[in-house]
């Protein structure tokens, strides 16, 4: 009794949950692997074999779009790995193979900040080039690859 609508009343009768906000910006379903915080450690204490190391059985696990992202931050870090032992072609080849699996991620991928890394690229790029050209090793201090602060 009572419960019939108007015509042409546009309320329903049964209230509806809130629809989600939306996903935050390079939210991951099923979230960034457990692995990326040991990749990020031992690579900001410049331990960039082992970083890669760290992440490689996440990368190979993964899925499209993420298995693209881990490989391109295992390969970031290789690229260091190179230079640090001398090996100009291997460091070039490493940047310029990661940057093409890291440029289109959105900001904040995996709740990583790419700020810094868009920043060097291509100034790192120019470096690695011109030591592989005959150029003398460059003087290069790697990015860091750390998570965005946290939001209050």
């Amino acid at each position: 009794p009572g419960s019939a609508m108007a015509p042409g009343s546009t309320r329903t009768r049964c209230s509806r949950p809130p629809a989600p906000p939306p996903d935050p910006v390079g939210a991951v379903p099923g979230g960034p692997p457990p692995e990326l915080d040991d990749f990020l450690r031992l690579y900001a204490a410049g331990r960039y074999w082992d970083a890669h190391e760290a992440l490689e059985a996440a990368w190979r696990r993964s899925d499209e779009p993420r298995m693209r992202f881990l490989q391109g931050l295992i390969q970031w870090a290789v690229a260091f790995e190179h230079h640090r032992r001398g090996n100009a072609r291997g460091a070039r080849a490493l940047l310029e193979r990661s940057w093409s699996r890291l440029r289109t991620a959105p900001d904040g991928y995996m709740g990583l900040d790419l700020a810094p890394l868009r920043a060097a690229q291509p100034g790192l790029a120019a470096a690695f080039a011109a030591w592989e050209a005959g150029g003398p090793r460059p003087d290069v201090t790697p990015p860091p690859v750390a998570r965005l602060p946290a939001r209050p």
